[in-house]
Parts: C-alpha cells; sequence; structure tokens
C-alpha cells in the first residue's frame, strides 16, 4: 500500500518537471540608468544663459559666448532668445557659419519672430557671407507670414546673387500695394548693386549710333523717377507746411500782440516757417512718400485754412474779424492737416478723387460768392462766403468720392464748364435785365455753373477711356514707389517725360 502511493507520487513529480522547466527564472531588476546633465558639472559651459547674459557675453568675449550663442540660436527654448541669438550673431560674428545657422532657422523654425530674425541676419552679414544663402531667402519669399516673405525680399536685396532678381522682381505684383512697393524698391536696388545695365521686366531702350541709351524704358524711367518723387513730395509737403507756418506765426502775433506783435510778426513767421517746413517735409518723407499722398495733406490743410479765414471774415467788421479769421484759420490749417494725415494712413484718395474736390471747390465758391454778393454782401464778405463754400465743398467731395477713379477729361471738362457757363449765363441775365435784378443775375450764375460742370464732364466722359492718363491702365500716373536708381552716365532723360510721371 505504502510503496503505491510512492509510485503514484514519484509518476506526478515526472510529469510536472517539464513545465517547471519552462518558466524563466527570476532575475533581479538593474536600477534605471542616471541621466547626466552637462549643466550641472562644475567644469562644463552652461546650455543656455539670459538674455542679458548672452549680449553681455556677445559684448566682451566673442570668443567665449560664441558656443553659447550658436546653441541658442538652434535650440533655446524661448523664441525670443533665438531671435536675439541670431541678431547677435549677424552683429558679431559675419562667418560662414553663422550663415547656415541662420538659413537653418529660416527654414526650419516654427516661430516667425526667428525666421523673420534669420533673413534679417542674412541681410546683415554681407553678400561674400549671405549671398550663398540665396536659395534659403528666395524659398521664405513663399513663407506664409508676411514680416517674414518682406525681411526676405530686404535681405536679397543687400546680399542675393542674380538668380534672386526674377523672383523679387515677381513680387512687384503684389496684392497689397504697400509691399508691391517695397518689392519693386528691392528689385531695383539689385540691379543697382549686381551692375546691372536694365532693370527687371523693362523692355530694351533705344540707342543711338554710339550705343548710348537715350531714353529709358517705361519701367526704368519709372523706377528711377520714384526718387524725384519722393524729393518732390518732401519738398511740396514742406513748402506747404513752411508757407503756413509762416503766415500763422506772423499773423497771430499781429492780430493778438498789438503794437509788439506787429513788430515780432516777421520773427515769428521765420519760426513758424521754420517748424511748419520741417514737420510737413519730415511727414513726407517718412510717410507720404509719393506726390498724391503728400497732395493730399496740402489740400486739405489748405482748404481748412480757406474755410477758417473766410468764417472769420463773415464774423463782422474789421478789426475784429480779422482777430477772429487769425484764430479761425489756424484752426482750420490744423483740422485740414490732420484730415488730410488721416486719410494717408487709412484710406489714401485716388488723383480723381483729388481732382474732383479741387473742382467741386472752385465751383461751389464761384457760385456761393456770385450768389452772395447779387444779394447786397460786401465784397469782402462775398469774398468770404467763396472762400467757406468752396473749401467745405472740397473737404468733403476729396472724402466722398475718394475711392472713385474719376479721369482727367471729366474733370477738366467740368472745371471749364463750370466758369464758361456760370459767366455766359451771368453776362447774359445782366444784358437782358440791364442790372435791375441782381438777385436774378446771382442765380443765374449758379445754374450756369452747375449746367456747364455736367456738360463739360458729359463731354469728357465721351471721350475714349483708354486715352486718358488718370485711368487707362497703359497710361496711368502711378506714382513710383521706393528708392532713386542712379541714369547711368550718357543717357539722356528728357525733362518732359520726368515732368509727365507727376
Amino acid at each position: 500500500m505504502v510503496r503505491g502511493w510512492v509510485c503514484l507520487l514519484s509518476t506526478a513529480l515526472a510529469w510536472a518537471a517539464p513545465a517547471a522547466a519552462q518558466e524563466p527564472p527570476a532575475v533581479a531588476a538593474e536600477p534605471a540608468p542616471r541621466v547626466i546633465d552637462p549643466a550641472a558639472a562644475p567644469d562644463a559651459p552652461p546650455l543656455f544663459v539670459s538674455d542679458v547674459d548672452l549680449e553681455r557675453l556677445a559684448e566682451q568675449d566673442l570668443n567665449a559666448a560664441r558656443p553659447l550663442l550658436r546653441r541658442a540660436a538652434r535650440s533655446a527654448p524661448s523664441p525670443e532668445t533665438r531671435a536675439l541669438a541670431l541678431s547677435l550673431l549677424a552683429t558679431n560674428d559675419a562667418t560662414t557659419a553663422t550663415a547656415r545657422i541662420c538659413a537653418r532657422s529660416l527654414r526650419i523654425d516654427p516661430a516667425a519672430a526667428v525666421r523673420r530674425s534669420a533673413a534679417e541676419c542674412l541681410g546683415r552679414i554681407g553678400a561674400d557671407m549671405g549671398g550663398a544663402q540665396t536659395p534659403a531667402l528666395v524659398a521664405a519669399l513663399g513663407d506664409g507670414n508676411l514680416d517674414v516673405i518682406t525681411m526676405a525680399g530686404w535681405a536679397l536685396a543687400n546680399v542675393g546673387d542674380s538668380s534672386a532678381l526674377g523672383e523679387v522682381a515677381a513680387r512687384l505684383k503684389h496684392d497689397d500695394p504697400r509691399v508691391a512697393k517695397l518689392f519693386l524698391g528691392y528689385a531695383e536696388r539689385m540691379t543697382a548693386r549686381l551692375g546691372l545695365d536694365e532693370v527687371v521686366g523693362a523692355p530694351p531702350p533705344p540707342r543711338d549710333r554710339e550705343g548710348r541709351r537715350l531714353i529709358p524704358g517705361g519701367l526704368a524711367l519709372a523706377t528711377q523717377a520714384h526718387g524725384l518723387d519722393m524729393a518732390a513730395s518732401t519738398a511740396w509737403l514742406g513748402m506747404f507746411g513752411g508757407m503756413v507756418g509762416w503766415y500763422h506765426g506772423a499773423f497771430l502775433l499781429s492780430a493778438h500782440g498789438g503794437v509788439g506783435g506787429a513788430n515780432a510778426a516777421a520773427l515769428g513767421g521765420l519760426g513758424g516757417a521754420a517748424l511748419g517746413a520741417a514737420a510737413g517735409s519730415t511727414y513726407a518723407f517718412t510717410r507720404a512718400d509719393s506726390v498724391p499722398l503728400a497732395h493730399t495733406v496740402v489740400q486739405l490743410g489748405t482748404l481748412g485754412t480757406l474755410a477758417g479765414f473766410g468764417a472769420g471774415v463773415l464774423s463782422g467788421v474789421p478789426p475784429s474779424s480779422g482777430v477772429t479769421a487769425a484764430n479761425l484759420s489756424a484752426v482750420g490749417t490744423l483740422a485740414g492737416t490732420a484730415l488730410g494725415v488721416a486719410l494717408v494712413e487709412t484710406s489714401p484718395p485716388t488723383l480723381g478723387a483729388l481732382g474732383t474736390g479741387l473742382v467741386a471747390g472752385l465751383a461751389a465758391g464761384t457760385a456761393g460768392g456770385s450768389l452772395a454778393f447779387s444779394y447786397g454782401l460786401t465784397p469782402s464778405s462775398s469774398a468770404g462766403t467763396a472762400l467757406l463754400c468752396g473749401s467745405a465743398t472740397g473737404v468733403a467731395t476729396t472724402i466722398a468720392l475718394r475711392d472713385v477713379d474719376v479721369g482727367l477729361f471729366p474733370l477738366a471738362g467740368a472745371a471749364l464748364g463750370s466758369l464758361g457757363g456760370g459767366g455766359a449765363m451771368g453776362g447774359l441775365t445782366a444784358l437782358v435785365q440791364g442790372g435791375t435784378q441782381p438777385e436774378a443775375i446771382g442765380w443765374s450764375v449758379l445754374a450756369g455753373t452747375a449746367a456747364g460742370a455736367a456738360a463739360g464732364a458729359a463731354a469728357g466722359l465721351a471721350l475714349p477711356r483708354s486715352w486718358d492718363p488718370l485711368v487707362a491702365s497703359d497710361l496711368a500716373i502711378t506714382p513710383p514707389v521706393v528708392t532713386l536708381l542712379p541714369t547711368p552716365r550718357g543717357e539722356a532723360v528728357p525733362g518732359v517725360m520726368l515732368a509727365g510721371t507727376f
């Protein structure tokens, strides 16, 4: 019996042994490897430092700062630090390695501010170093961020090789006119820097028998004329500022200063002219850098001055009306100039809108002054009525039609028609009535002015639109936009053509 139980137990153990052999032996868990931070080692430089320390190191010891700058430019956690490192590299370490780091950031960095800084870095380190990275800058012209695109264009203008000229010129048709203006400047700057004889996209100009270029091509003339356009706008707005500064400086002192003010009026006028000219030319050079933009400020400021003066004349009799005219004309100048600046910054009026404002103001002033005189107002008060009515109408019309493309022919026809119609109707009425009803003459002048303006405008609209230089696409007087491209020696640029661009 005992022997049987022993045999049974032995058999069970024999069957269980293979299953036990298949279980893997228990292995003791190894400790996890210890991560060593190089920045924590006592003899290793830190991986990253603060922005302030980064700038200080770059200024004091470039050799010590170079590894930190390059590491920060590639992999600093903060986009601001990466952008700062790129800027410091461009300023302090203009090398091939810096160019490669900038190109890498321009291609792959997720932050637009860093990509913009990388493009600026390439544009600042010079053509010898940055020119090799022209492909990266060209690729950045397709970036989704507008700041990156414009900075890449600026960098190409400074360091890009001739292979990028076509890509830069292609952005002249950008949907945003401000961007198109910038790229026009970049294209002409590249053309001048690379020593090319022709502007990109310009047709071959005619030459004389000796091979000298007589008249630049259309695009070349426009780009060359921009420097003149900027100079003309600066002079135009500066002259306006000087004139109103002289006028108000002398007029206000004379009106309010008594005998002493009258004696100091000349000095006040000189001081006002200096301040006004400086303010006007500075704004034109920095913001209103084309004649239409500068003229927007000049036109609205002048109309404001005339409106204020006219209102002052109507306020009473001399000398009180003179004091009021001095005050109101100064207020009108400030208000009109501010309104012109606001239009330039938000919604610049077209050339046609500016012209329409002048024509409407002329017609309204003529009709209003004539009507006032016909009702027995003095010549002084009639003149004040004409100034007030005409200026207010001109300002309102310019603002209301600021987006309307009115052609030159309708404007010229309306101006001539209003003057001719008003004079003809007024003279005819006076001849028929013998001057017995002056009010009828005034209303006749008003009706003739309106009818003549309408007839003249209709006659101008009847002419082919393709002939009109303000609206025809192939003849449009489009103000050029960036910097002056010097004309090579030996070329004759007819003055009449340059005058035509304005």
